[in-house]
Parts: structure tokens; C-alpha cells; sequence
């Protein structure tokens, strides 16, 4: 029988790597490119060789940071630390965010179509607007999280904790919502044409 892979092993190197002193100045130079419009991507592919990727961020910290705008689009972000980040605008699309932390992250009128944001945390994220069709949210936690006018359309929400989100006037068609918690989450105007599974009611 084969072994499953180690998630959490995975996460602590994606961490880890952040935290050496060697990468310290990536580091640095990274989050000023980042916040300051300059070629972090540049940055990236020099420091990634011989692969030289240009979008592996994957386990960065950059909690508190404003990334307002930015194009972040196919980004590997997975298990990084956002926590309080200001991402209003930004270009998600396709993007890895697989465990990341963005518990009271401010994602306003962001672009989050077809991003896997599975094991995601949101806990009081602010998502007003936000347009996430076909977004993977599974098991992702979405407690208190505003998602005022959100487009969810065919996201697929299984397992995923909504307890006391703010739903009103999102579109949930088609989205698939098997597992989900759906306690207290407030549905004023919500659209829920389609939706397969949950308890959801408007």
C-alpha cells in the first residue's frame, strides 16, 4: 500500500525556506518588489536556478502587507502567511493558494477565477465583490468572511466552513456545496440556482 504525502511536511518546507539567513535578502528584495510595482518575477527566476521559475511564492511571509492591485495572476502561493493583507483588486486568477493563511485579509473586487484555494484559510476575510467562478474552496474556512455581491459560480465550497458568513447578494449557481457548514450565514438576496448539496437557504 502506498504511503499518502506528507501535507504537513510539505508546508514546513515551503515555510522553512523563507527563515534562513542565506534568504534573508531574497526576501527582502521579494516584498519590496512586490509592494513597489518592481520585477519580483526577475527576482524569482534568478534566485530559482537552474529551474528558474518565476512564480513560486509558495509558504512566503507576508502578513499585514498591502499588495493592493497587483497582478498575482498563476501565482503558487500555497501555505503562505497573508494574514491582514490588503489585496482590494488584485488579479488572482489561476492561482495556488492551497493552505494559506488569509484570516482578515482584504480582498475587495479581487479576481479569483479558477484559483485552488483547498484548506484555505478566511476566517473574517473581506471578499465583498470578489469574482470566483470556479474557484476550489474545498474545506477552505470562510467563518464571519463578507461576501457581499461575491460571484461563486460553479465554485466548488465542499466541506468548506461558512458558519456566519455574509452571503448577501453573492451567486452561488451551480456551486457545489456537499459538506458544507452552513450555520448562520446570512443569504439576503443570495443565488442559489443549481447549487448541489449544503443546506443552503435564501
Amino acid at each position: 500500500m502506498s504511503t499518502p504525502p506528507d501535507d504537513t511536511g510539505h508546508e514546513t518546507e515551503l515555510r522553512d525556506r523563507w527563515s534562513r539567513p542565506e534568504n534573508a535578502d531574497v526576501l527582502a528584495a521579494l516584498r519590496e518588489a512586490l509592494v513597489g510595482g518592481g520585477d519580483w518575477r526577475g527576482l524569482l527566476r534568478e534566485w530559482s536556478q537552474p529551474w528558474g521559475t518565476d512564480n513560486d511564492l509558495g509558504g512566503i511571509p507576508l502578513a499585514g502587507t498591502d499588495l493592493t492591485g497587483k497582478d498575482l495572476k498563476g501565482v503558487y502561493l500555497a501555505y503562505a502567511d497573508l494574514r491582514e493583507c490588503s489585496l482590494s483588486g488584485c488579479d488572482l486568477s489561476d492561482a495556488s493558494l492551497t493552505g494559506a493563511d488569509l484570516s482578515g485579509a482584504v480582498l475587495t473586487g479581487a479576481t479569483l477565477t479558477g484559483v485552488n484555494a483547498g484548506l484555505c484559510d478566511l476566517t473574517g476575510a473581506e471578499l465583498g465583490d470578489v469574482r470566483a467562478d470556479d474557484a476550489v474552496l474545498a474545506r477552505a474556512r470562510l467563518v464571519r468572511a463578507t461576501l457581499r455581491g461575491a460571484s461563486l459560480r460553479r465554485a466548488r465550497l465542499m466541506a468548506a466552513d461558512l458558519t456566519d458568513a455574509d452571503l448577501t447578494d453573492a451567486d452561488l449557481s451551480s456551486a457545489v456545496l456537499v459538506g458544507a457548514k452552513t450555520d448562520g450565514a446570512v443569504m439576503s438576496g443570495t443565488r442559489l440556482e443549481g447549487v448541489r448539496g449544503g443546506s443552503l437557504r435564501p
